[in-house]
């Protein structure tokens, strides 16, 4: 199988998952149903997906950029709008258009929130890690409580932001291009918002 054409078979089997959720509920489907509506045999699904789950949680999770983690670790900008660089969607990801639809599905199912919630919760770590290295870099000096307490607001600033990307490539495209060009979108709004809060005069 090619690698469009897994693309593809992915991101059908990914689209059916959904449907059917939506369509019925959680419970109600099954790998059976997914594949006759996907018209693919259970190794074919079992070939992308190891269960039910992980075909509605769907593969669009973001991703750190390593080589903009690199970058960001040694630059001396602004640190939150660098930040915003660190993340990525994979750029095989054919269902970014349907993150609401997902987080219906998750919201509604307990098991599904619980794994996703560990999903972001090892991405967020990662962001902290990141985060605290550009700062302890720039300011060896500084005590562990205080980079601690300044890289936990970074990430939660970060989040509203992440969120902020989320509706706008949900809205406007799914591309890696067209993610990119939001993210970019993002870092202006971002500074334009940084430089209105600091007093004048």
């Amino acid at each position: 199988m090619t690698t469009s054409r897994a693309a593809a078979t992915k991101a059908a089997i990914e689209n059916v998952a959904l449907d059917l959720a939506l369509e019925r509920g959680y419970d109600q489907v099954t790998v059976d149903m997914i594949c006759e509506q996907v018209g693919v045999t259970q190794r074919t699904f079992f070939n992308h997906f190891p269960t039910k789950d992980d075909a509605l949680l769907g593969r669009d999770l973001p991703q750190i950029d390593e080589r903009a983690a690199r970058e960001f670790i040694v630059s001396r900008g602004p640190v939150l709008v660098d930040a915003v660089s660190l993340i990525t969607m994979p750029a095989d990801g054919g269902t970014h258009h349907r993150m609401s639809d997902r987080w219906k599905v998750i919201a509604a199912t307990p098991t599904l929130l619980s794994k996703q919630m560990e999903r972001l919760e090892a991405l967020e770590g990662e962001l902290n890690e990141i985060v605290t290295l550009r700062l302890k870099n720039q300011d060896p000096q500084r005590s562990e409580q205080e980079l601690a307490h300044e890289a936990a607001m970074t990430n939660n600033m970060l989040n509203g932001v992440f969120r902020w990307i989320g509706s706008r490539v949900e809205l406007h495209g799914h591309a890696p291009e067209e993610f990119a060009e939001i993210t970019e979108q993002a870092r202006k709004v971002l500074r334009s918002v940084l430089a209105n809060s600091t007093p004048t005069g």
